[in-house]
């Protein structure tokens, strides 16, 4: 069989690598490779074998799922590990075979059986085997160590002795699925094939060197590929492709069956000899003989002669639908989108099971360090970073980075992916030399507006937050500086400075310098306005109360508001008052209730017929005092709701529109009270 070394790897950042082998075969030499078992679904799902010198492929075998006693059951042959050809000797019986001799001579014909000969001798007694072989009915025997070759002459032992070897050798690498390829073709030719399986996934490291006199920054870049495989990579085309395809894992090597439904053997019995009713022509029937026959009868009939029209008159059935589609083969071109190759230009060889430190990058990159402060991450500092450009013209891909400045080791940091011309800032260490305090301060500003119209208030106030940021450099050199100020909800704004250096998910990135030896403030102002809509006659009492003490409303304003809050008040009165009469109703009916049971068990005599009596009377006076609630109750509902129609009308024609002043912001939507304004603190 031909070998097929590997000759290309392709490594993945998804865990699959792609490989390709190729090799010559000649004539209709198969090729043989192996794979383990958890493998085999993925070379089934993506070989490709491509005869690149006119020949074409056949077939591809492989090694089935069933065990080992099941894939021997068919074959006559059983060899034990100790017995070798001793043992097979005496299975071939009847085969034909060629025998060898020491002589050089060939002796011909079929397998008689092995016998033992035992002969003493100065040493001992010795067994020497026999072979012994029928030709024209002449009887030869050999002694087997005299024997140099046997030939199997008989086609089909010979594959299933063949056969019977490979699958006892395959059953010994238990983890092991053996392939065979079968070209076709003359003379020699190449042949590749190509396949992807599980690979672990290839991992990006860097080196950032800062610092060197008179040469630019510079970025390092080792791939750390790792060899899992059961042979060497040796002399191999690498590539390491950043990005994430598509890929799953599908089951294609374990045999699946349908299972079939189960039709049962009708069983049929004997026939009787059938009764044959008499009948008559339905056309002889007249309308005079239709009404003497049974209904059911008619009925039955009617629907007998339905069905026949309907099948006389339907249609033929369409032809089935063909299985080829008329629609042609819509063939498209696909792009490797977002992906980029990191193709190594020198071969590579790792051995098997082992890794290797690839070089994918050696390249100056525009940057400087800078500072990055973020309170999130460290209050009381800012991080020293390097402001990363990536003017390498690669994607790097995202991995542990570290930084050497001066020839030192300065610290560490994780790289994300970084495409080409990308600025990224990576944090690498803490900057103890710079102190931050903030100073925040939020508060509510005054109501700018307020409008009533058609019974609804509307109001516009404005809040502002300021954050002084006060940075102490003791250093002796100027820094560049990154502020990341949190981006609160949507709502909120830029009020100082306008606009920012940059913005990310989460914060508004500003940009400034940082003198040496002393301390710069930075400022940041954020606002967002809110708008409340209230509805006057749905309001509380007090939320009235506190726009009718607003200074810079009118006098008819006010009136109208305090005028309002009367008749509410007033309503709110008589509704309190209905409460405590309806829960006076409800201790009534339960005190009644009491005194239905205690006459139930009242008898006949004197003492009990007086005590019934009170009973009796203190019912009648509950009930006296149950009908005068009912109207006091009604009464109050209705001067209630007249109250409160009253108070919405009169704020329905209400009409104001003014700016307000004052230090006291309006009710919040939610409808609670105002809360104080907040004081700044220093942290």
């Amino acid at each position: 069989m031909a070998t097929m070394p590997i000759t290309r790897v392709v490594l993945y950042k998804h865990g699959v690598g792609y490989f390709e082998r190729e090799g010559k075969v000649h004539g209709e030499e198969s090729v043989a490779l192996a794979f383990r078992k958890e493998e085999v679904s993925d070379v089934l799902k993506s070989l490709i074998v491509l005869d690149l010198d006119g020949g074409h492929v056949s077939s591809v075998s492989y090694d089935s799922t069933r065990p080992l006693h099941e894939l021997l059951a068919d074959v006559a042959l059983e060899i034990s590990d100790e017995d070798g050809v001793a043992g097979l000797l005496p299975q071939l019986t009847g085969a034909t075979v060629a025998l060898g001799t020491a002589g050089g001579g060939v002796a011909e014909g079929m397998v008689l059986g092995l016998d033992t000969i035992r002969t003493t001798t100065p040493e001992g007694l010795v067994e020497t085997p026999v072979l012994s072989i029928l030709n024209d009915g002449r009887i030869r025997s050999f002694e087997l160590p005299e024997v140099s070759s046997i030939e199997i002459r008989d086609e089909a032992v010979r594959r299933d002795l063949e056969y019977y070897l490979r699958t006892r050798l395959s059953a010994k690498k238990k983890d092991a699925r053996g392939f065979s390829i079968f070209a076709k073709g003359e003379g020699e030719r190449r042949l590749r094939l190509a396949y992807t399986v599980a690979a672990p996934v290839w991992k990006a490291t860097y080196r950032l060197i800062l610092g060197e006199e008179d040469r630019a920054p510079m970025i390092q870049g080792w791939a750390v590929v790792d060899n899992t495989q059961d042979e060497d990579w040796d002399d191999v085309r690498l590539s390491l492709i950043s990005g994430l395809p598509v890929s799953f894992v599908h089951d294609l090597y374990t045999p699946r069956s349908i299972r079939r439904p189960v039709v049962e053997v009708k069983e049929t019995t004997g026939v009787l000899p059938p009764e044959v009713e008499a009948g008559m022509d339905m056309d002889m029937l007249t309308l005079s003989s239709l009404d003497e026959v049974e209904p059911a009868a008619i009925a039955e009939r009617s629907a007998y002669r339905r069905m026949a029209s309907s099948v006389k008159a339907a249609a033929p059935a369409p032809p089935p639908p063909s299985a080829v589609s008329s629609t042609p083969t819509q063939v498209r071109e696909r792009k490797l989108g977002d992906l980029f190759e990191y193709e190594i230009e020198h071969p590579v060889t790792i051995k098997r099971n082992q890794a290797a430190l690839v070089p994918i990058v050696l390249r100056e990159f525009k940057g400087r360090p800078v500072l990055l402060y973020n309170k999130r991450t460290r209050a009381e500092n800012p991080m020293r970073c390097v402001e990363l450009e990536n003017t390498t013209g690669l994607t790097l891909e995202g991995g542990p980075l570290t930084v050497l400045e001066g020839g030192s080791y300065v610290g560490e940091a994780m790289l994300d992916t970084l495409k080409p011309d990308e600025t990224r800032l990576v944090p690498f260490a803490v900057e103890l030399g710079v102190k931050v305090l903030d100073n925040v301060d939020s508060h509510d500003e005054q109501t700018a507006r307020v409008v009533i119209r058609r019974g609804t208030l509307e109001s516009r106030r404005g809040q502002i937050r300021s954050t002084t940021y006060a940075f102490d450099n003791k250093g002796d050199a100027p820094a560049v500086v990154y502020l990341d100020h949190p981006r609160e909800a949507d709502d909120w704004t830029l009020d100082e400075p306008p606009t920012a250096h940059e913005i990310t998910e989460s914060y508004w990135r500003f940009r400034f310098d940082l003198a040496p030896k002393g301390i710069t403030t930075f400022t940041v102002r954020t606002q967002r306005l809110i708008r409340q809509r209230i509805v006057l006659a749905d309001t509380s009492a007090w939320q009235l109360e506190f726009w009718a003490e607003q200074k810079e409303l009118d006098a008819p304003t006010v009136r109208v508001l305090r005028e309002a809050l009367a008749l509410i008040n007033r309503a709110s009165a008589a509704q309190e008052q209905a409460r405590r009469l309806a829960e006076e109703n409800k201790a009534l009916h339960k005190e009644q209730e009491r005194l239905r049971e205690n006459l139930k068990a009242l008898g006949d005599r004197a003492s009990e017929k007086e005590l019934r009596e009170r009973f009796v009377k203190t019912f009648g006076a509950q009930e006296d005092r149950l009908e005068a609630i009912a109207a006091e109750l009604k009464r109050l509902e209705a001067e209630a709701a007249k109250l409160r129609k009253q108070a919405s009308d009169s704020l329905g024609a209400l009409s104001f529109e003014a700016d307000l002043g004052g230090d006291s912001p309006p009710p919040g939507p939610g409808g609670g009270r105002p809360s104080p304004r907040p004081k700044a603190k220093l942290k």
